[in-house]
């Protein structure tokens, strides 16, 4: 039976009801995180926790349990989760919390040897200055639809820049490009989320900050999105054009491996 945790209690998951009242449910007054299930233990706890607490005491959010509570919580809703793998969330509002999973199939091997195509779209931007930039918030509309819309064209995802027009992030994943066998993905200032598999390889020095332009994408020797379902992806087109797929991909895939904690 799956479960989920609400508000402090683990339930079936058909026994959680949202209230209509609820500010994230009307305002997308909230913060999310997602984490990786596998056979019922979930990936880097600890990053994402670390994430999500820091974001919440940027948006004033206070929580009722402790850091213990919510890993103990992860770890129950984890346990019961679908085989083999599954997505899990932990969501809070201005008022509720709710952890809750589902069957996730991750991308095919084949993706990770031949790459997947994804599409610049500038008109969605990210506002570096704003007051949600670097936050897994609720308000997460703009980054459906421009994947939505790369999807509608046949890419796996969308890459998004900010104001400036420097590359920031994918819709729903952390990018990296290969330049004169160095790898770079875009600075925290630039408005990117910090996520947990970039945390991972900025600790170990596989991957470096560094402002990157519309420009370091057709220059790069390799481009590379990052999350942690998929782990590290290579990108093998562009907007239509191909670019070449190599190592440093798999490499990063093994760094990051070797980098997270035990599962929980």
């Amino acid at each position: 039976m799956s479960l989920s945790w609400w508000n402090g209690r683990t339930v079936p998951a058909g026994e959680v009801h949202i209230s209509p009242d609820d500010s994230g449910f009307l305002f997308g007054d909230g913060l999310f995180e997602t984490l990786r299930v596998d056979d019922g233990r979930a990936r880097d706890v600890e990053a994402h926790l670390d994430r999500l607490l820091a974001g919440l005491r940027r948006v004033e959010i206070e929580l009722p349990e402790d850091r213990r509570a919510l890993e103990a919580a992860v770890a129950e809703v984890a346990a019961a989760a679908p085989r083999p793998v599954a997505r899990l969330r932990i969501t809070v509002t201005r008022g509720a919390r709710l952890v809750t999973t589902a069957s996730y199939e991750p991308p095919e091997e084949n993706l990770y040897r031949q790459g997947v195509f994804v599409r610049l779209l500038p008109a969605y931007r990210i506002d570096s200055g704003g007051p949600l930039a670097g936050l897994k918030s609720l308000c997460y509309q703009g980054n459906r639809l421009a994947l939505r819309q790369a999807e509608s064209r046949g890419d796996w995802e969308a890459l998004l820049l900010n104001e400036h027009g420097r590359l920031v992030e994918g819709s729903r994943c952390n990018l990296a490009v290969v330049l004169a066998d160095r790898v770079f993905t875009p600075p925290a200032s630039d408005g990117c989320l910090p996520g947990t598999v970039r945390r991972r390889l900025l600790e170990t020095g596989a991957i470096e900050e560094r402002p990157l332009s519309p420009g370091d994408l057709a220059a790069a020797g390799e481009v590379l999105l990052m999350n942690s379902l998929i782990g590290v992806l290579p990108v093998s087109r562009i907007d239509g054009q191909e670019i070449p797929v190599g190592p440093t991909a798999e490499r990063l895939r093994r760094a990051w491996a070797a980098r997270l904690p035990p599962p929980a």
